[in-house]
Order: C-alpha cells, then structure tokens, then sequence
C-alpha cells in the first residue's frame, strides 16, 4: 500500500469502542486500544502515504451469542452472593426487558454490518468511524456529536502535532 500509495484498513470495533458499558470493560477496552491504534495511524500514514483508515462500530448484532453466554453463566450457578449480584441482576433484568419489547434498534444483521463495511471501502474519502445504526449513532452521539466520522479530530491532529503537510 505504501508504494503505491493507496489503500484503506477497514477496522471492526463496536460502540463498546466509544463507550464504556457495564460488565463488558475487557471488551471495551479492546475496543478502546483499536480505535486509538485505527486514529493513530489515520493520524500520518493517511496524509502521507494515501492510506485511509475506517473504524466501522456496529451495536448489538442479531446472533446466539448473549443467550448462550447467558446460559452457561446461569448453569455455571451464576454469581455469588455479593455487592455486585444486584447490578448483574439489574443488568441482565434490563437486557431481557429490551429484548422482549423487539430490542427498539439495538440488534441489526451481520449483513447490515457488512453493507456499511462495504459502503466505507467504496467512498472515495471514507470517514475515519462509521456507526453501523441508528441505534448505534444516538448511543455514541456524546462522544461523536461534535464530530461523527472523526475527521475534524484528525484534521486537528494532524496541524497540531505535524504541522502543515
């Protein structure tokens, strides 16, 4: 990529990346530690060698995953009795309360997914994060309001840690 100077990394986060949420801090974190790597680089490699950099940051995705995490935990005797029993509780409480009212958004497809992935490798100026849904968007809207694809941050980077290009 760098010799021919184009390109674009495409990477996967979450809004788990933007936003911390409880009982998933590993997961954020991770999601965390590729965003800033995906700002990074989008930071110098993307002015100077033409190498775009996306973050693309779906929501929940519509899988098996919770409902077997969820069984497992429960058949694993779940959580001992202890100050953080309550907030798992509430936590799970809430999760199956959205999930019985049609999830309002949370959920979309893996091919939801994959369209906005696809849609981010075909723009020609792709943005430096995408959010995968509107759920997804308003979730994150704190953090990204200001800027939603993230690149007036990385204009921002760019004057004033490297100065013109």
């Amino acid at each position: 990529m760098r010799e021919k100077r184009r390109g674009h990394i495409i990477n996967v986060t979450s809004v788990g990346g933007l936003v911390g949420q409880p009982f998933n801090e590993f997961y954020c974190a991770a999601k965390f530690a590729v965003e800033g790597t995906t700002e990074a680089l989008a930071s110098y490699i993307q002015p100077k060698f033409n190498i775009n950099f996306s973050c693309v940051e779906p929501g929940g995705i519509a899988t098996e995953f919770a409902n077997s995490a969820l069984s497992q935990f429960q058949d694993s005797g779940g959580m001992l009795e202890d100050e953080y029993k309550p907030i798992l509780e509430q936590y799970i409480g809430n999760a199956q309360a959205r999930a019985e009212q049609g999830d309002s958004g949370v959920f979309q497809t893996a091919e939801q997914v994959a369209e906005v992935i696809a849609d981010c490798a075909d723009n020609p100026e792709p943005p430096i994060r995408a959010r995968t849904s509107e759920w997804a968007s308003e979730f994150c809207r704190l953090k990204t309001g200001l800027d939603p694809d993230g690149k007036k941050q990385q204009a921002m980077i760019v004057g004033t840690i490297l100065g013109s290009q």
